[in-house]
């Protein structure tokens, strides 16, 4: 097969893979949640990811040395700002504030490794891992909960959903984390591709969470709004009857 055809369709395939990275940015600003700060935390992370594939592909044209720093921060930034993305599924004072510690204790390793560490691809790898932990355990928590809510409660199921694709994605990193500690030679060449590949997975459930996102509460309303007109009807009725 010649060689050109090849590397054409991988700029294809690379091009479609980063314009699938801001979909969940197109839904948030599709769904009006734009001034939500959790969902521009979850932006954020979308974005940050977006321009480090650029940089990676070299579509931006940037000096190696700042390209790689902002792929390494784009990569270690990721899992504070999904954890900032966590508070909107919860209501309880206790998660939020074990969340947020987790996001101050993260931030603060990540400002400490970044300034007084070498900045090595291992560095990177062990910073991401340390993000990866808190997420997951947080996102299944929350996810357990709606999950259960849905189920025995009736309610919104959509972001148990939702919460069920930051699970999936965060599992997966840590597995991929797992491997390359385990035999990090075997696994060196392949474990950027594969992060790349997860977090495209996820962000098209991401963004499919997003769109379904208070569908059922507005379908509540609609129902809601049709049992006041149905007794609103039947006072009038009663309104209207006369014994003359």
């Amino acid at each position: 097969m010649n060689q050109s055809f090849i590397n054409n369709s991988n700029q294809v395939w690379q091009l479609i893979g980063m314009a699938i990275i801001l979909v969940p940015v197109a839904m948030i600003l599709i769904k009006q949640k734009g001034s939500n700060i959790h969902f521009q935390a979850l932006a954020a992370a979308n974005i940050f990811f977006f321009i480090s594939a650029c940089s990676m592909n070299k579509n931006i044209p940037l000096p190696t040395g700042l390209t790689t720093f902002i792929q390494s921060l784009a990569s270690i930034m990721h899992a504070p700002l999904t954890l900032a993305f966590l508070l909107y599924f919860t209501n309880k004072d206790k998660e939020k504030k074990a969340i947020r510690n987790s996001i101050a204790f993260v931030v603060g390793i990540i400002a400490v490794s970044l300034c007084f560490a070498d900045h090595t691809s291992q560095l990177t790898l062990n910073l991401m891992l340390l993000g990866t932990i808190p997420v997951f355990i947080f996102g299944s928590s929350l996810f357990i909960q709606h999950t259960i809510n849905g189920v025995y409660e009736n309610k919104n199921g959509n972001k148990a959903f939702l919460l069920s694709t930051i699970v999936f994605g965060y599992g997966s990193y840590f597995l991929l984390h797992v491997l390359n500690i385990v035999s990090p030679e075997k696994h060196a060449s392949d474990i950027q591709g594969l992060f790349g590949m997860i977090t495209i997975l996820s962000s098209c459930f991401v963004s499919l969470g997003i769109g379904l996102l208070n569908q059922q509460k507005n379908k509540g309303v609609v129902m809601e709004e049709s049992k006041e007109k149905k007794l609103d009807a039947g006072f009038a009725q009663w309104d209207n009857f006369n014994f003359y």
